[in-house]
């Protein structure tokens, strides 16, 4: 497999085959966006934003979480494994509409532009 970046707007995009899967680790998940309508409001205020609503195309296990002392001066891997939420195939609203939008890395996998983001990235799930 020959996978380089590529720089495209200030962005790397890496390329994986049609045939080839991700296996996302930890808590990442790989989102296919899709077209999102939103109000007209929205619309005006960030006309220059990207999609925020996508598909789960994989997801990894889950992670074990960070936890801290009182005063947030140390922290450490928790024992107790937590489990992602999200399934493969749900429709998932991210995070974002900040000033320029979301900037999560993007892989394109075949002809599809694929993002990549971790579960805490997203805001809801759309049922």
């Amino acid at each position: 497999m020959e996978a380089s970046g590529v720089r495209i707007e200030r962005k790397a995009h890496d390329f994986v085959e049609a045939s080839e899967r991700i296996r996302p680790l930890r808590d990442y998940c790989v989102v296919r966006p899709m077209e999102w309508n939103p109000s007209r409001t929205i619309q005006v205020a960030g006309n220059t934003r990207r999609t925020l609503r996508g598909t789960v195309t994989a997801i990894g296990p889950g992670c074990y979480p960070k936890r801290y002392n009182k005063d947030r001066s140390k922290s450490w891997d928790s024992k107790a494994f937590r489990r992602t939420q999200v399934r493969v195939g749900d429709v998932v609203e991210l995070g974002g509409l900040e000033i320029d939008g979301y900037d999560f890395p993007q892989v394109s996998i075949g002809n599809e532009l694929h993002v990549i983001c971790r579960e805490e990235d997203i805001a809801g799930v759309v049922l």
